[in-house]
C-alpha cells in the first residue's frame, strides 16, 4: 500500500492497528520493569497514551496524513502518562512536525519524519539515557534514512526499520547495567517496537483479531467547555449525545448525513448500535435524522453556552489565593495529610496509576490564583507535570518530588511571606534532606545485584536499590529502617498502607523506638495500595 492512497478511514484504521497491537501486548511490556514491584506500568502508560491519540483521531476531521498525525500528536500530548507516555507523545509530536507542508508521502518523507520524532523526544528529556526507548527510536530513524531512497515499498521499508528497532532493543541491556542485572530489555523500547509492528500488520493487510481498544468515553460537558475562554468561542451550542439501537444505517453513511451540522463529532459502531457525540446548533434535526434509522436511546443534550456562563459565575465566587498547591497521591490517609498541610487539589495517582498531562492541566485550571506549585511525588510523573507546565499559560512551579515524604517536606517549609522563587529554593533544599524507603512484594522471580528474589517475597527498596528481601513484612521493614538511619537524623515517619492494620504498624513503630530512643517516631495511616510501608527518615 502507498501512503498516497490513504483517506481518512484508512488513516484511522492504520493508527488503530498500531494501538491495538500495543494493547494486546501491554502486559508483556509491564512485566519488563527492572524491579519486580507490583507497579510496573510502562505498557499501561504507553497504551493509555496511544489510545488518547486514537480518540483524538476519531473525534477529528481531516483529509490527509499530516492532519491525522497532528491530531494524534495533540491527543497523545494531553493523554500522556508516566515517563514512557510523555516520551511517546513527544515522538508523535516530532513525527507530526516532520510532515508539515509535505504534499506527498513516500519513504523519504516518512524517514525524515521519524528522524524529527527522535530528535524531538531527545530534546524533551533533560538527561537522555541510552539503552531506553530513545535509543530504539533513534536507531530506527537512522536506518529509515539509510534505506529510504532504496525502496518505495512501505511494507519492505517498515519491515527493515523494525528489524533495526529489534536489534537496538536486544542491545539495551548492554547499554544499561540495571537491565542486564534484571535480565530484561527496556520496556519503553519494547512498546515502541510493538507500535511499529502494529503499523506493519495493517500495511500487509493482516488483521489483528480479538483486541479490545477502549471505546471512547463521552466527556462530561463541564470538561468540554473548559477549553473555551469566551462564550463567543462556542460556535455550536448544544452538546448532543445518543445511541441508535438496531441501526439500519452504516456508520460512515450516517456520519456523512450529520458532518456539516456541527463539530466534535464522534460516531462509533458496535454490532447494531451506533453511538454518537457532537456539538450542534440544531439537535432536533440530528435526532430526527437518527430516528429514521433505529430506536434512539440514552439521549442527552446540554446547552454549553449556559454551562459556560454558570462556570464563569462559579469562578468569580471562588476565593483568590496568591499561591495554590497541587499534589499527586493515592490513599485516603495520604490525601488527608496533604489537605491538612494546605494542598488545594490532590490528584489521585502515583505508583499504581500515573495521572495524564490532561489530568494535571484540569487541576491547574480548577484553581484561582497567581502561582501554582505542583508536587508529582513520583519520578514517573515529573515529565507529565513539566509537560502540563509547558502547555499551560499559568505561572507554574514543578517541585521535582519523587516520593510522598518529599512532597510532605516541601509543603512543610512553605512560607506564605516569601516570594515564589524563595519558596522554590527552600522546597528544593528540603527534598534533598529526605530519605525514603518502601516495602512491597515481588511480582516475579529475578536476580538483582546478585541477590535472588522469588515471586511474592517481601522486598524493601531504598535509594533505587532492593536492600533486603524475605517473607516477613515487619522484619523487612525494620531491616530497611536500620539501613536508612544515620547519626545526624532525628525523625522517622512510618506511613502504613491499606494492607497493614493499625496494631501491626504500632508494633513496628515500638520496635523502631526501642532501637532509636532519642528519635521521634511518627505513625500515619496512609491507606496507599500495594506498598505496606513508606518510611521517611530526616
Amino acid at each position: 500500500m502507498k501512503l498516497t492512497d490513504f483517506d481518512s478511514v484508512v488513516i484511522k484504521e492504520f493508527v488503530l492497528s498500531m494501538a491495538a497491537y500495543l494493547e494486546r501486548n501491554k502486559n508483556i511490556v509491564d512485566a519488563l520493569n527492572v524491579f519486580p514491584v507490583p507497579d510496573g506500568d510502562t505498557g499501561t502508560n504507553m497504551n493509555l497514551t496511544i489510545q488518547s491519540a486514537v480518540r483524538e483521531i476519531l473525534d477529528a476531521s481531516f483529509t490527509d496524513l499530516e492532519q491525522a498525525a497532528k491530531a494524534a500528536a495533540n491527543g497523545s500530548l494531553l493523554g500522556a502518562r508516566g515517563n514512557s507516555g510523555v516520551i511517546l507523545s513527544q515522538l508523535l509530536r516530532g513525527f507530526s512536525e516532520g510532515l508539515k507542508n509535505k504534499k506527498e508521502f513516500n519513504t523519504y518523507v516518512v524517514a525524515h519524519a521519524l528522524k524529527s520524532a527522535s530528535d524531538t523526544a531527545y530534546k524533551a528529556v533533560m538527561k537522555p539515557v541510552e539503552g531506553t526507548i530513545l535509543t530504539v527510536a533513534r536507531e530506527s530513524a537512522e536506518k529509515a534514512l539509510e534505506i529510504c531512497e532504496q525502496t518505495d515499498d512501505f511494507s519492505e521499508f517498515l519491515g527493515i526499520v523494525i528489524e533495526q528497532a529489534k536489534d537496538a532493543l536486544r542491545r539495551t541491556p548492554e547499554m544499561l547495567d540495571v537491565l542486564k542485572q534484571a535480565g530484561v530489555v527496556d520496556a519503553g523500547g519494547q512498546g515502541f517496537v510493538y507500535l511499529l509492528e502494529g503499523a506493519l500488520f495493517y500495511l500487509k493487510g493482516e488483521r489483528i483479531e480479538d483486541l479490545v481498544i477502549e471505546s471512547f468515553e463521552i466527556k462530561d460537558t463541564a470538561d468540554e467547555i473548559s477549553h473555551f475562554s469566551r462564550e463567543e468561542d462556542i460556535i455550536f451550542a448544544y452538546c448532543t449525545e445518543f445511541i441508535i439501537n438496531k441501526a439500519t444505517v452504516e456508520q460512515e453513511d450516517f456520519l456523512r448525513i450529520i458532518e456539516n451540522k456541527g463539530d466534535s463529532i464522534v460516531c462509533v459502531k458496535n454490532d447494531d448500535l451506533i453511538k454518537v457525540h457532537m456539538h450542534t446548533n440544531d439537535p432536533g434535526y440530528i435526532l430526527g435524522k437518527a430516528g429514521k434509522y433505529g430506536e434512539l436511546i440514552n439521549i442527552k443534550i446540554d446547552n454549553m453556552r449556559q454551562q459556560f456562563r454558570d462556570k464563569q459565575k462559579e469562578a468569580l465566587k471562588r476565593e483568590f489565593k496568591r499561591d495554590t498547591f497541587i499534589a499527586i497521591g493515592m490513599g485516603e490517609g495520604i490525601k488527608k495529610i496533604f489537605e491538612d498541610l494546605g494542598v488545594d487539589v490532590v490528584i489521585t495517582g502515583g505508583q499504581t496509576m500515573n495521572p495524564s498531562t490532561e489530568d494535571i492541566l484540569n487541576a491547574v485550571e480548577s484553581v484561582y490564583c497567581d502561582n501554582i506549585f505542583i508536587f508529582p511525588n513520583n519520578s514517573n510523573i515529573i515529565l507529565a507535570a513539566n509537560q502540563a507546565k509547558e502547555i499551560s499559560n499559568r505561572n507554574i512551579f514543578v517541585i521535582p518530588t519523587k516520593t510522598i515524604p518529599q512532597g510532605i517536606s516541601a509543603m512543610l517549609v512553605y512560607d506564605e511571606t516569601a516570594d515564589p522563587m524563595e519558596n522554590v529554593v527552600a522546597m528544593n533544599d528540603a527534598i534533598l534532606n529526605v530519605k525514603t524507603g518502601q516495602v512491597t512484594f515481588a511480582v516475579r522471580d529475578t536476580v538483582i545485584n546478585e541477590v535472588e528474589i522469588k515471586k511474592d517475597d517481601i522486598i524493601a527498596l531504598y535509594d533505587s536499590n532492593i536492600v533486603c528481601n524475605g517473607n516477613d513484612v515487619a522484619k523487612q521493614t525494620l531491616e530497611l529502617v536500620f539501613k536508612m538511619v544515620e547519626d545526624e537524623d532525628s525523625l522517622i515517619t512510618i506511613i502504613y498502607g491499606k494492607d497493614v492494620d493499625e496494631q501491626a504498624a504500632k508494633e513496628v513503630a515500638d520496635k523502631i523506638s526501642e532501637a532509636y530512643p532519642d528519635y521521634d517516631v511518627e505513625v500515619i495511616d496512609g491507606g496507599q495500595p500495594l506498598y505496606y510501608y513508606i518510611i521517611s527518615v530526616e
